[in-house]
C-alpha cells in the first residue's frame, strides 16, 4: 500500500510543511515513543520506512474521522493538532503541534513538533479532546471466525505479484501452486486452531486513498513448517473468508502496525521477529 502523490488533502506531506524535513521530523518522533523497529528492510529508504507509512496513513484516517483539533493560542494564532497513537516509556500520549503557514506557497499548516499532554503547545487544546484514530466499530471483525469457510482465489494470487513469492518459486509455477495451495488450507486450519494467528490489517486501497476496511492476514509457511514466508490477505463476505492477494511480511507488518503494536508469533513484534531478522540480515550484508 503506497500514497499517490497527486493533489491530495489528506496526506500528512501535502497539509503540512515539516522542517527541517520530514525524516529528521520522524526521527525525533522515534525518539520520544516506546522502541519499536522502525525500518523496513523491503523499502528502497529502509530508514523509518515503517513510521513514514505509520503517521502518514495515521493521518489519512484522521482526516476522515474529523479528528484533527483546531484551535486559536493566547496570541490569536490559529494552530492544530493530532495524536500520533504512540506513546512514550511511561504511557503518555505524543500529540503533532502544528502552526498555520503563514507563507501562502508553501502547506497551509507547519508541523513544529510532537508534544505530550503537559507540555505548552499543548495549552490551546486545553478543552479539547485530542483522540487517537480508530480502525473498526466492532471488535469480532479482528477475530477469525472459524465457523466461516476460506475460499480463494487461487490463479489470481498466483499470476499476480509474483516477485513477492520466495525466489525458488518464481520461476516454477507448478510447485508455486501445489505449496500455496497447501500453504492455504494449513494457514486456515492454524486460524480455526488459535483465532490469535489471524491478525488484523487496515487497507486503504492499491493508490492509498481508497475508503479503508478491515482485512485479516494469515501466515503461509511455503519453505518451512514454522516460518512464514508470506501473508494471506483474507476479506469477510457472506459467512466465508475469500482470501486474494498475499503480501510480503514487511508489507503485512505496515498495514498490520496501523492497528496496533505487533506481538504476533509469525508476523513478529517491532523489535523482534521476521520484519526485524530480515533487517539484521540486510543491515549484516
Amino acid at each position: 500500500m503506497t500514497l499517490n502523490s497527486a493533489a491530495d488533502p489528506a496526506d500528512l506531506l501535502q497539509f503540512a510543511w515539516i522542517p527541517p524535513d520530514f525524516i529528521a521530523k520522524l526521527e525525533e518522533l522515534a525518539l520520544r515513543a516506546q522502541p519499536e523497529n522502525w525500518d523496513d528492510p523491503e523499502s528502497p529508504r529502509p530508514r523509518l520506512a515503517v513510521l513514514s507509512s505509520y503517521i502518514r496513513f495515521t493521518f489519512r484516517r484522521l482526516i476522515e474521522e474529523e479528528k484533527v483539533v483546531y484551535a486559536t493560542d493566547d496570541q490569536g494564532r490559529n494552530v492544530a493538532a493530532f495524536n500520533t497513537g504512540l506513546f512514550t516509556a511511561h504511557y503518555e500520549p505524543i500529540f503533532a503541534c502544528l502552526d498555520a503557514n503563514t507563507n501562502p506557497e508553501k502547506q497551509p499548516w507547519v508541523l513544529r513538533e510532537w508534544s505530550l499532554p503537559a507540555d505548552f503547545r499543548m495549552r490551546p487544546f486545553a478543552n479539547h479532546e485530542v483522540k487517537a484514530a480508530r480502525y473498526f466499530s466492532r471488535p469480532a471483525d479482528l477475530i477469525y471466525d472459524p465457523d466461516f469457510e476460506l475460499v480463494s482465489k487461487l490463479d489470481h494470487i498466483l499470476d499476480e505479484n509474483v516477485e513477492r513469492f520466495p525466489a525458488t518459486l518464481q520461476s516454477n509455477a507448478h510447485h508455486r501452486r501445489l505449496l500455496l495451495d497447501a500453504a492455504i488450507r494449513e494457514a486456515g486450519k492454524r486460524a480455526q486452531m488459535n483465532w490469535k494467528t489471524a491478525v488484523p490489517q487496515y487497507y486503504f486501497g492499491t493508490d492509498g486513498r481508497g475508503a479503508g476496511r478491515v482485512q485479516l492476514l494469515l501466515p503461509l509457511c511455503m519453505m518451512q513448517p514454522d516460518k512464514a514466508d508470506l501473508a494471506l490477505v483474507v476479506d469477510k463476505a457472506d459467512r466465508q473468508y475469500v482470501a486474494y492477494t498475499v503480501l510480503t511480511l514487511s508489507m503485512a507488518y505496515k498495514n498490520a502496525r496501523l492497528i496496533s503494536r505487533q506481538d504476533s508469533d509469525w508476523l513478529g513484534s517491532a523489535a523482534s521477529g521476521p520484519v526485524a531478522e530480515a533487517l539484521q540480515s540486510a543491515q549484516g550484508e
